[in-house]
C-alpha cells in the first residue's frame, strides 16, 4: 500500500509540475518507472502462486490495473520513435497510476474478511461487481485523454460523470463486500459456539436452530489421560496448562473434524463428539465406521504430537439407534448436542478404559455396525457392568489393524476359557498374552488377577463372568 501511495504522489505530482519546478522531473521519473515494474512482479508473482482462484478475483483487476503503467515507459523512446501514434498513445497508460490508491480497498477494516479467510470466501458477485466498476472507469479515463476537453462545461460534465462512476464503485463495495465480510463474521462466531456442520447449515436456514430429530447416531467421549498430574507438575501455570491443552485437543478435533464428526462440546480436558442426524448424510454404519476410525487415528495424532504432559488419552463409544438430537437448553441458552441412555453409556465406559488399561471401549452395537471398518480390527475384551446400570454388556476395544494383532485371537480364547470356568486354562492363556504383548496388556492383567483370586477363594455361588466396575 506504501508502494502504491507513493506512486500516486509522484503521477499528481507530475501533473501539477512540481517536480520539474524543482528539477526532480529526471529522479522522479526513474522512480517511477521502477515502481511500474515492481508492481508488474507482484501481479506475475501473485498470478504464479495463488493461480486461478486469484485470477477470479475483482482484486486481480485491479491489480493487473496497477501494473498497465509500465506500458507508458514506452513514451521514453528516442525522439526517432515518439512521433509514432503508437507510441504516444501509451503515455495514457500513465494515468492508471492514480488508479493504485484502489489497492488500499484490501486493507480497510470494514472490508476485510476474518483472519484466515482469503479471496475465495467472498461472494462472486462482488468480485464481479468491482471488476466492472474498475474497467468502466479506467475505459472514461482512457477515452478522456485521447480526447481533450477544452470547453470547462464539457469538462466539469466529465468530472460530475467521473464522481458518479466513483461512487458507483464505493456502492459496489458496500453492496457485495460488507454483507460478505458480515456473513464470515458470524459464521466465525457461530463456528466458536457450534458444531463445524451446524454453523454451516444455520447460515443458509437460520430456523433450522430450533429443529429436533430422532434417529441413529455413534457418541464418542475422548479424556485426556493424567489430567490432574499433569497439573500438579505445572505447579499451577495457568498459561502453560492452557497452551498444552488446546495443542493436544487441536489434534485430536483436527481428526474428529476430517471425519466429519460433529464436535458437540469440550468438558474441560475431554471432547465430546458424536454423529447423526440431518446435519450429516450417511446411514448408522456409516456414522459407527467415521468415529471408530477417528477414536484410533485420533489417539495415534496426540501421540505425534510427543507432549511431555498428555500423551494418551481414554475413549467410550456407543451407538443408539434411536437418539434425540437438536437443540436443548433454556429460553436464555441453548446448544445443540445429543440425548439418550447411549451417551450416558459412552461416558461410562471413558471412565473404565484407565482401569481396564485400554484405549477405548466400545458397545456391542458399534462393534456389530463398524464390525467390517477398514482398517480396524476388534478385541472383545469381556463383560461388564457399569455404574448405574443393572445389565452387563459385553465391550470391545478397536484396534489398528495396521499394527500387529496376531495375539487378539489368544486373548479371546483365553476369556472363552475364563467365561467357562476353566481358570488355570484362562490364567495360562492371558499370561501368554501378556508376553506376546512384550509384557504388558491391561485387560489380561485384569482377568489374570481375577483368576488368581477365584482360585484363592474359590467360585461364589451364581458367580458370572462380569467384571464389577465403580466410578
Amino acid at each position: 500500500m506504501l508502494l502504491a501511495a507513493i506512486a500516486v504522489a509522484i503521477y499528481l505530482g507530475d501533473l501539477a509540475g512540481f517536480w520539474a519546478d524543482h528539477g526532480l522531473a529526471g529522479a522522479t521519473s526513474i522512480l517511477a518507472a521502477a515502481l511500474d515494474v515492481i508492481f508488474v512482479i507482484d501481479v506475475v508473482l501473485k498470478v504464479a502462486v495463488l493461480g486461478r482462484p486469484y485470477v477470479r478475483t475483482g482484486w486481480f483487476f485491479i491489480d493487473l490495473v496497477s501494473a498497465l503503467p509500465v506500458v507508458a515507459t514506452l513514451g521514453g523512446a528516442p525522439a526517432a520513435m515518439r512521433g509514432l501514434r503508437f507510441v504516444r498513445g501509451m503515455r495514457v497508460f500513465r494515468l492508471l497510476r492514480a488508479l493504485r490508491s484502489l489497492r488500499v480497498l484490501r486493507s480497510m477494516p470494514g472490508l476485510r474478511l476474518p483472519e484466515g479467510q482469503g479471496d475465495a470466501a467472498e461472494s462472486v458477485a462482488f468480485h464481479r461487481a468491482v471488476t466492472a466498476s474498475v474497467a468502466l472507469y479506467v475505459a472514461l479515463l482512457l477515452v478522456l485523454v485521447d480526447n481533450p476537453v477544452g470547453n470547462p462545461r464539457t469538462a466539469e460534465l466529465y468530472l460530475v460523470v467521473g464522481s458518479l462512476l466513483g461512487t458507483g464503485l464505493v456502492m459496489a463495495i458496500v453492496r457485495y463486500q460488507l454483507p460478505d465480510v458480515s456473513a464470515q463474521q458470524v459464521r466465525t462466531l457461530l463456528n466458536v459456539a457450534l458444531p463445524e456442520q451446524v454453523a454451516g447449515r444455520l447460515m443458509k436456514d437460520p430456523s433450522a436452530y430450533g429443529h429436533s430429530i430422532r434417529g441413529p447416531a455413534t457418541v464418542i467421549f475422548c479424556d485426556l489421560s493424567g489430567f490432574t498430574a499433569s497439573v500438579e507438575a505445572l505447579g499451577g501455570d495457568l498459561d502453560a496448562l492452557k497452551l498444552n491443552l488446546e495443542a493436544c485437543l487441536d489434534a485430536v478435533v483436527a481428526v474428529h473434524l476430517r471425519h466429519d464428526l460433529i464436535v458437540d462440546k469440550f468438558i474441560g480436558d475431554a471432547v465430546m463428539s458424536f454423529r447423526g442426524g440431518d446435519m450429516v448424510e450417511g446411514d448408522p454404519t456409516d456414522h459407527a465406521c467415521r468415529v471408530v476410525r477417528a477414536s484410533v487415528e485420533s489417539a495415534e495424532a496426540l501421540a505425534k504430537v510427543h507432549n511431555p504432559w498428555f500423551k494418551t488419552m481414554k475413549i467410550g463409544g456407543a451407538s443408539a439407534p434411536d437418539i434425540l438430537i437438536g437443540t436443548f437448553g433454556t429460553s436464555r441458552r441453548l446448544s445443540y448436542t445429543v440425548l439418550g441412555d447411549r451417551v450416558n453409556l459412552a461416558s461410562r465406559l471413558e471412565g473404565q478404559c484407565g482401569k481396564l488399561g485400554v484405549a477405548n471401549l466400545f458397545d456391542e452395537a458399534t462393534r456389530d455396525l463398524a464390525r467390517d471398518c477398514a482398517g480396524i480390527t476388534w478385541r472383545r475384551v469381556g463383560r461388564l457392568r457399569v455404574q448405574g446400570k443393572q445389565e452387563s454388556i459385553t465391550v470391545f476395544e478397536a484396534l489398528d489393524a495396521s499394527q500387529d494383532c496376531a495375539w487378539v485371537g489368544a486373548y479371546e480364547g483365553a476369556l472363552d476359557r475364563y467365561e467357562a470356568r476353566d481358570l488355570d486354562g484362562a490364567r495360562a492363556g492371558f499370561a501368554a498374552v501378556i508376553a506376546a504383548r512384550g509384557g504388558e496388556d491391561g485387560p489380561s492383567g485384569v482377568f489374570a488377577s481375577e483368576c488368581d483370586r477365584l482360585a484363592r477363594e474359590g467360585l461364589p455361588e451364581g458367580w458370572e463372568p462380569i467384571l464389577q466396575t465403580r466410578k
